[in-house]
């Protein structure tokens, strides 16, 4: 059976490995963290379809806001057992899109993680990283032959889609450096990138944004520079 998409499941006990464990067998491909820091850090590297927060603390609320903020386009589950209704409400707030109740069968939660998926990433890009061919894949069959490096770069676009990105953003963090030097980093990579693209006659799907970064070509665009967002973690240029 082919596999059904990522997730990201959060907590800070078993119960995110007895999650993610359960959803492999429902051909989830499913990851278990302990801490947030871990899961954002391995968003540097995978593309998520869907965040799954597991229990309550007096940060929840934060922690939505930052999974919201580090994956615009994944949907985000929340699931606590007795939250109050404010608690639910706050949670919306932050950036959650369902809040489910514990003791959920694992044929309920496929379910649900179905339904999320059925309605595509938040303005979802055509375009996907296979990690495995080493490649971007694009909704007309080109493949783009890709580093790891340049993996990690097409990672952060396609978790941000329709939100520019600051060319520091946009590279994995041991390669950052100075802000300066991570920036031109990123310019080279891009026009090595956009060189490669035209060898192989395919429309780099990549928007410089004039001052501050780079965006996905917004699926259907062939000019012109879109009215991007910046992603809610990043203050207008």
């Amino acid at each position: 059976m082919q596999q059904q998409g990522s997730v990201f499941v959060l907590a800070c006990d078993e119960g995110a490995r007895d999650l993610a464990s359960a959803l492999r067998t429902f051909h989830w491909a499913a990851h278990a963290f302990d801490s947030l820091a871990a899961l954002l850090d391995s968003l540097q590297a995978q593309v998520v379809d869907v965040l799954v927060l597991q229990g309550a603390s007096s940060d929840t609320a934060e922690q939505i806001a930052w999974l919201r903020r580090a994956a615009p386009a994944a949907a985000l589950v929340w699931q606590v057992r007795g939250a109050t209704s404010a608690g639910r409400i706050a949670a919306l707030e932050a950036g959650a899109d369902v809040c489910a109740q514990a003791g959920m069968e694992i044929q309920e939660w496929d379910a649900l993680l179905r339904s999320l998926c059925r309605r595509g990433r938040r303005g979802g890009s055509a375009w996907r990283v296979d990690a495995q061919a080493g490649a971007l894949a694009g909704p007309a069959g080109q493949l783009l032959p890709l580093t790891p490096t340049e993996c990690a770069f097409f990672v952060q676009l396609l978790n941000a889609p329709g939100h520019r990105l600051r060319r520091e953003e946009l590279l994995p963090a041991e390669a950052r450096g100075a802000a300066e030097g991570a920036a031109r980093r990123v310019d080279v990579l891009v026009s090595r990138l956009r060189g490669k693209a035209c060898r192989l006659d395919i429309e780099f799907p990549v928007l410089a944004v004039r001052g501050w970064g780079y965006m996905l070509r917004p699926d259907g665009e062939r000019q012109g520079s879109p009215g991007a967002t910046a992603r809610p973690d990043c203050p207008d240029a």
